[in-house]
């Protein structure tokens, strides 16, 4: 255990990386209709993945329209 608290100790958390929230997916459908702002400002300002957001919204901002 002395490694994990040395880890800790460092704030080196494991685990899987957090999921967006619904107010996330909220939040990025609504960044996501104005063209200004791209995919990566959007997943910085959310604190996740450009990836992330690209599987949730697979065919980008043409998912907006349905």
């Amino acid at each position: 255990m002395v490694g994990l608290a040395s880890a800790r100790a460092r704030a080196r958390l494991g685990g899987c990386p957090k999921r967006p929230s619904e107010e996330d997916i909220t939040v990025a459908r609504a960044l996501l209709s104005d063209p200004s702002i791209t995919v990566e400002q959007i997943a910085e300002r959310l604190v996740i993945a450009a990836s992330t957001l690209y599987r949730y919204f697979s065919s980008g901002r043409s998912d907006l329209d349905t």
